[in-house]
């Protein structure tokens, strides 16, 4: 990677040099042990370290400068936090200093979409992107979304926007709307919003004294028909098209999309090892491993992504994951690892936490407010 000196890095290396001369107290800008270079397409920051130094370039120092750095600069830049540390050759640079950091990060300030559905996805190409923040899109390639936090968080509101934007959706030659199909085992917020407000929404709920093991069969059943279809879908691109690269917009069908409000409230009091319970958990994780092709998309929202609520082989699927509300070790461990609380977040209210997406685009987790829609009920 090529950088260039701005009067940025000027600012990071006095911000930076004051905090690492008590953990350092060899070690500065001043005596040339490392510099600060904006990458030369203004896609992150690079941290060029001089040997031979005190320091190491490892994940520790490369988390430690990120703590450092990002709370200093999120008024004019929102640095990224990779999930694992980067390290890049620098070019042109001597030996000594061919070696650093690499710290992705975009312009401005997190800030939050507000407005009806209509304005807000007025200057998106949704057979491209979905519109997560101003600034923030996820690319049509992701078809999988995990939204967690405790309650109050903002996740039903976050879910009723992602519902309102899959609806909208369409095959490729805009002739077909998308399926969508929500699943609520406590016929709560979301699917009461459904019911009101979108008849283009197919609502399923438990019927009147429905235990959960009369509910999880009907989940199963409906779950296994879009299966069906998924494998339809693949066996007619496989069949009738020669691109290795490909999916179901070649056949011009339309996105399906699965939704389930509260995940935890489906199995609640059913052993995770019932029969019933590991064929829906078979069933959702084929649709999170194999739906992106066929355009079959999954979006779950729970209050905590423990292995006995969302098991493993699906939460690893997952291309888009979101912890609102509370941020510390205990709420990231199941989404993000060891990810401390150190990112600085927006101040924004209900909505508010971080982010990462997997779509080739994005380089790791990032705060964000997610929209809020004004003619929602």
């Amino acid at each position: 990677m090529f950088g260039r000196h701005t009067q940025l890095c000027d600012y990071i290396s006095r911000v930076v040099d004051a905090r690492l001369s008590f953990l350092y107290s060899d070690q500065s800008s001043v005596s040339s042990s490392y510099a600060f270079l904006e990458e030369e397409n203004g896609t992150g920051l690079l941290f060029v370290l001089r040997y031979p130094s005190g320091m190491q370039l490892d994940s520790k120092t490369y988390f430690q400068l990120y703590d450092i750095i990002a709370p200093a600069i999120s008024s004019v830049k929102t640095m990224i936090r990779p999930i694992t540390f980067q390290l890049v050759q620098i070019d042109g640079e001597p030996l000594e200093m061919s070696q650093g950091f690499f710290y992705p990060w975009r312009d401005g300030k997190a800030k939050r979409l507000v407005g009806n559905i209509d304005d807000v996805l007025n200057n998106y190409d949704l057979q491209k992107e979905i519109p997560i923040m101003e600034g923030m899109t996820v690319s049509r390639k992701v078809s999988s979304y995990l939204i967690t936090g405790n309650t109050g968080s903002g996740k039903t509101e976050a879910f009723k926007y992602l519902a309102q934007v899959f609806t909208k959706t369409t095959n490729i030659s805009g002739t077909k709307k998308a399926r969508v199909i929500i699943f609520d085992s406590k016929k709560g917020a979301g699917s009461r919003w459904a019911k009101k407000n979108n008849a283009d929404i197919e609502l399923i709920v438990p019927n009147k004294d429905d235990r959960p093991e009369d509910f999880i069969p009907r989940i199963n059943s409906k779950l296994s028909e879009i299966i069906n279809i998924m494998n339809q879908r693949q066996d007619a691109l496989f069949n009738n098209f020669n691109s290795v690269t490909t999916n179901a917009n070649e056949l011009d069908v339309p996105p399906i999309w699965i939704m389930f409000e509260e995940f935890e409230g489906v199995t609640l009091g059913l052993s995770p090892r019932s029969s019933q319970v590991q064929d829906l958990y078979r069933l959702l994780t084929l649709i999170a491993l194999l739906g992106r092709e066929s355009l079959v998309g999954l979006c779950i929202t729970s209050q905590i992504a423990r292995n006995d609520v969302i098991p493993i082989p699906i939460r690893s699927q997952m291309m888009v994951k979101v912890l609102l509300g509370v941020i510390d070790s205990n709420s990231t461990t199941y989404l993000f690892g060891d990810l401390s609380d150190d990112i600085p977040l927006p101040m924004g209210g209900a909505g508010t936490g971080i982010i990462s997406i997997n779509d080739g685009r994005h380089y790791g987790i990032e705060p964000v407010e997610m929209p809020t829609i004004e003619d929602d009920d």
